[in-house]
């Protein structure tokens, strides 16, 4: 729960700071999209090894490695900002820089929130598994609920310094995981499967996982668009960290709020799950993309928000019952489409920002019309065949 509190933490700690960091160092927002979009786009390849690495040598090697990449990512980017700032470094410098950091946090930091989820349903039966899945929901959105946090508290003194608390309370974590006695879960080494094992596994789950894809391709689209979007109403980039900040933490609350409300119903109704978590989403991005003003931007980012967690442990919990003796590569699997969904909406926000807001409508429903029929399938062709066999 630790480790996913950290990932939560340093992801919003970015995401806000990046309007500072555009305003302190001159670095273009385009730029420093790709930035992230490297980082994040190098999870595709490296999430799904290191599930099957935690399959088979234990999940905690796995999460003392992903907890390296936070911390040494983090300290080079808060290292470059502040290069910047003091003229050490020139602005290709700092790039270059950059762009190292978010590779290392890339092929690293992929494996800690498998690994995790994994160890979860290592340890819960079928029947509660649902339920403890949206406990790790719930725990790296604490983490994104503290986030914003660190930037709102430090950066008055510039950009860096939330980074580098980031990678401080990696390094107290890395120091807790190596000294303390962590007993591991009763499988803390699993045995391969077959060859054919995750072949097998992606045709029987291809629509859960394209549900996945779909749900973060939204969401992520709408996390990106936030900033702009605030930017343009108040023309400030410390102001906008500062609001941004705000709105990360309310939707990090509702996705808390939403886990203790409806955490065993989801349990109970897991297909009906995915259709109200679909129709939330939809809502909470029409109130996001037609608003004017900042309650609109609230409204549709929290709405949002709670209908991810409505729908993350549901597709999870559904395609864990396909995957007995291989959780590792399937949570490896999901973190991977996670991944490709916000890399498309970090895209595709930046893609259409400039071109008004009629395109950013057009973006949200294209997204939005794969994302219901993908629901369609699961629920008519896949939903019914894997609750029985969830049962």
């Amino acid at each position: 729960m630790i480790a996913v509190f950290l990932l939560g933490t340093g992801q919003t700690t970015l995401l806000i700071s990046l309007p500072a960091i555009l305003e302190e160092t001159g670095i273009g927002y385009g730029v420093l999209s790709v930035m992230v979009a490297l980082g994040t786009g190098l999870f595709i390849l490296s999430a799904p090894i290191w599930g099957r690495i935690s399959d088979n040598y234990g999940r905690i090697p796995v999460i003392i490695s992903g907890t390296v990449g936070i911390a040494l990512s983090f300290l080079m980017l808060a290292l470059s900002i502040q290069g910047v700032v003091s003229g050490v470094l020139n602005q290709q410098q700092a790039i270059f820089l950059m762009f190292s950091a978010r590779i290392i946090y890339g092929l690293l930091a992929s494996g800690l929130y498998p690994a995790v989820q994994a160890w979860v349903i290592d340890d819960s039966a079928r029947v509660n598994r649902a339920r403890m899945l949206s406990r790790i929901t719930a725990g790296i959105n604490v983490g994104r609920l503290s986030g914003p946090l660190v930037p709102a508290l430090l950066i008055g003194w510039g950009s860096a310094f939330p980074l580098g608390a980031v990678s401080l309370l990696a390094m107290v974590f890395l120091i807790m995981l190596v000294i303390l006695p962590v007993v591991s879960v009763r499988h803390d080494k699993v045995s391969g499967g077959r060859n054919g094992y995750v072949r097998l596994l992606m045709a029987e789950t291809w629509p859960l996982l394209l549900l996945a894809c779909s749900v973060t391709t939204l969401f992520g689209f709408l996390q990106y668009l936030a900033g702009p979007r605030l930017h343009l109403i108040v023309h400030d980039g410390v102001t906008t960290t500062r609001l941004l900040s705000i709105l990360m933490m309310l939707a990090a609350l509702s996705t808390i709020i939403a886990h203790l409300v409806a955490a065993r119903w989801v349990q109970r109704n897991l297909v009906m799950a995915l259709k109200c978590g679909s129709v939330l989403l939809l809502i909470g991005t029409m109130f996001m993309v037609t608003g004017k003003n900042l309650f609109w931007l609230a409204s549709g980012m929290t709405i949002s928000a709670a209908s991810v967690a409505l729908l993350t442990p549901a597709y999870t919990a559904l395609a864990s019952a396909q995957a007995s003796r291989q959780q590792g590569a399937l949570t490896g699997m999901l973190t991977m489409i996670h991944t490709i969904g916000y890399t498309l909406g970090a895209l595709l926000a930046g893609t259409i920002n400039s071109n008004g807001w009629q395109q950013e409508l057009v973006g949200v429903l294209v997204a939005s019309v794969s994302l219901m029929i993908t629901f369609l399938w699961v629920d008519h062709e896949h939903g019914k065949s894997l609750c029985l066999r969830f049962k």
